[in-house]
């Protein structure tokens, strides 16, 4: 009995140790299995996937008639006229070369990470004037980087420096270029007065 019962402990003592050896698949499945089930007994647990960051908003297309303005440099045009035409002033007139030098300008702060009057690669708005060979007798230039075209609106009329440009009697031709980077809009506003 004794005997009986060191082999059954050194038999069991061997069982244990040699358990955790013997892996799962070479044992044979306690009920047989689909064929389809085949595929997933190595299956490796799927990933979660990484959230992607919010898309950027959609940039407004350039109008395909270079000689238009956008909807947001209409929105700016419309909202600075009416400002003026109720004072008594006479309204702007879109001049379409301060339009492109206005959408350079708006570009160039939002690609190159500033918001100044002088710019690191056109100068001044009356240096990018002479440069494109605009004749005036006035001249000058509001900016706005904020969330809208309406918002550089209120912007520009809030701000007393901007509504003096904007409504300065000498000015008689302006040129909007809006240009939005991520969520961030960029409106420049040249003026000019011609005789």
């Amino acid at each position: 009995m004794k005997r009986l019962s060191r082999v059954l402990t050194v038999t069991l003592l061997i069982v244990l140790l040699t358990a955790g050896s013997i892996s799962a698949a070479a044992l044979p499945p306690r009920w047989p299995q689909p064929a389809w089930f085949a595929q997933f007994q190595n299956a490796q647990p799927t990933p979660t996937p990484t959230p992607l960051p919010n898309p950027e908003p959609e940039r407004e297309p350039a109008p395909v008639n270079p000689n238009s303005l956008t909807a947001a440099e209409k929105t700016v045009f419309d909202g600075i006229n009416g400002e003026r035409l109720s004072r008594g002033l006479q309204p702007l007139t879109i001049n379409y070369e301060l339009v492109k030098l206005a959408r350079l300008k708006s570009k160039d702060m939002a690609e190159n990470g500033y918001f100044a009057h002088r710019s690191p690669t056109y100068g001044s708005a009356y240096d990018m004037m002479r440069q494109h060979g605009i004749r005036y007798s006035y001249a000058g230039e509001n900016l706005a980087k904020t969330s809208s075209a309406a918002n550089a609106v209120k912007l520009f009329l809030g701000s007393s420096g901007h509504r003096n440009t904007l409504l300065n009697p000498r000015f008689n031709q302006t040129g909007i270029g809006v240009y939005q980077h991520g969520r961030q809009v960029y409106v420049t506003q040249m003026f000019i007065g011609v005789r």
